[in-house]
C-alpha cells in the first residue's frame, strides 16, 4: 500500500519532510500548499510534485490524502490540522504543536473524533543514537540514571523555548519516562520577568522571523522531575555568538555519562561514553566514541545519520500501515508544549508546576488580560 501524502507550507523545514516522504517506498508525495506561489512552484519543482495549492482548504477538498504534514508558522497549526481532521487526513505537525494548550487540545479532538493520528515532529528520539542511549540506561550501562542536561541554541529564551525548548522537554520526557513537573525562573535583562515584559516573538527575537505567539524573558533556567525519580535541566540563555554551540543531550548516570552531540565539520551525530560520573578538565577517563551499527541508519535502503524529519515521519507511516498509535500521538503529542505553559506559569507563581496542567489557559495571554484590566 502507498499512502498519499501531502505538505501544507513550503518554507525551509518542508524540505525535510519532502525528502522523507520521496524516499519512502510507501509514501508518495502528490500536493503541496503555500499561500506564496513562488515558494509553492520551487519547491513543488524540486520535488516534481504535480498538485500545487495556495489555500489549504482547496487542497483537502481536490486530493485524496493519507498524510499530510504542517510546516506553516505555529498560528496556522491548529486550523490547518482541524481542517485535515474533517477531511480525514492524519496529521504530522512541525514543533511547536500550537500556540497555546487550548487550541492543540482542539486538535487532539478534532483528529481524534475524525479516527486519524495527531502527531508532533520530534525525530531526535527516533535516531539510532538516541534509541541506543536509552538502551544503554535501561541495561544500567551508567548505573542509575540522575539526570539529563540541555542549553539552548543562544537566541532569546522566549523564542528559543518554543523553536529548540520543545525538542529538549521531549528529550527529557524520552530519558526520564515522562514528565512529573517544572520548575523554572525566567529572566529578561536582568530582572525576573514581569507582565511589563510579555511580548510576540517577532519582538523579542530579530533574528528570527517564525511567529510563536506571545513570549517572555531573554535567559531561563528550567528543572524538570521524571516520573522515574530522575531530573532535568535546560538553560536558554541569548549570546552573542554561537560558535562551538553543539545541541544534543548529556546524560548522567551514577557510574558513567553520554553525549550525543552533531560533530561541528558534518553536523552528523556522535556518541560518546564516560565510564565516570563527573568530568574535570584534565583527569576524566578518556571518553569512547560509540559507533552504532550501520544498518541501524538505514531507511528503504538509504543511511540517514542526521536528526532529519524523516523519522518521524517513517514512525507516523508506519503507524498508519500497522493500525497503531504514533509514538508521539495523541496525548503525548502535547507534552512538550505543555511544558512550554508550565515554564512560565511555574515562573510567575514561584512554585513547582504538575503536568497535566489542569488550566489551560495560555499563562502570558491570561497575565496580559489581567494586567489590561488593572
Amino acid at each position: 500500500m502507498t499512502l498519499k501524502a501531502g505538505i501544507v507550507g513550503c518554507g525551509g523545514i518542508s524540505r525535510s519532510h519532502a525528502q522523507a516522504y520521496t524516499h519512502l517506498n510507501n509514501t508518495s508525495l502528490v500536493s503541496l500548499c503555500d499561500i506564496n506561489p513562488t515558494v509553492l512552484d520551487t519547491r513543488a519543482n524540486e520535488y516534481g510534485v504535480k498538485g500545487r495549492y495556495t489555500t489549504f482548504e482547496e487542497m483537502f477538498e481536490s486530493e485524496e490524502l493519507d498524510i499530510v504534514s504542517i510546516c506553516t508558522h505555529a498560528p496556522l497549526h491548529a486550523p490547518v490540522t482541524i481542517a485535515a481532521a474533517q477531511a480525514g487526513v492524519n496529521v504530522l505537525c512541525e514543533k511547536p504543536l500550537s500556540i497555546n494548550l487550548q487550541s492543540a487540545d482542539e486538535m487532539l479532538a478534532a483528529c481524534t473524533n475524525a479516527g486519524v493520528h495527531l502527531a508532533v515532529s520530534h525525530q531526535y528520539r527516533f535516531t539510532p543514537l538516541f534509541r541506543q542511549a536509552k538502551a544503554w540506561i535501561q541495561a544500567g550501562k551508567i548505573g542509575a540514571l540522575r539526570g539529563v542536561r540541555e542549553v539552548g541554541k543562544g537566541r532569546e529564551a522566549g523564542f528559543e523555548l518554543m523553536e529548540m525548548g520543545v525538542h529538549y522537554f521531549d528529550e527529557m520526557h524520552f530519558f526520564m519516562d515522562d514528565i512529573e513537573w517544572i520548575h523554572a525562573q525566567v529572566s529578561y535583562e536582568g530582572h525576573p520577568v514581569s507582565t511589563d515584559d510579555i511580548m510576540h516573538s517577532s519582538q523579542l527575537c530579530k533574528t528570527d522571523r517564525r511567529d510563536n505567539g506571545l513570549v517572555a524573558g531573554d535567559t531561563m533556567m528550567i528543572h524538570i522531575g521524571g516520573k522515574n525519580g530522575t531530573y532535568g535541566m535546560i538553560e536558554l540563555y541569548r549570546r552573542e555568538s554561537t560558535t562551538g554551540w553543539l545541541m544534543g543531550p548529556h546524560i548522567l548516570g551514577e557510574t558513567g555519562q553520554i553525549m550525543i552531540k552533531p560533530n561541528p565539520q558534518n553536523g552528523i551525530d556522535e556518541m560518546w561514553y564516560c565510564p565516570f560520573d563527573v568530568s574535570f578538565a584534565a583527569h576524566t577517563p578518556q571518553w569512547e566514541l560509540i559507533t552504532p551499527d550501520e544498518e541501524a541508519f538505514l531507511i528503504d535502503g538509504k543511511p540517514w545519520k542526521a536528526r532529519h524529519s524523516i523519522w518521524s515521519v517513517h514512525d507516523v507511516v508506519n503507524a498508519i500501515l500497522k493500525n497503531r498509535p504514533p509514538e508521539l500521538g495523541g496525548k503525548g503529542a502535547l507534552t512538550s508544549l505543555e511544558c512550554v505553559s508550565a515554564v512560565y506559569e511555574s515562573h510567575f507563581t514561584e512554585r513547582r508546576v504538575h503536568l497535566p496542567m489542569t488550566d489551560r489557559r495560555h499563562p502570558l495571554v491570561k497575565r496580559t488580560a489581567l494586567h489590561v484590566e488593572r
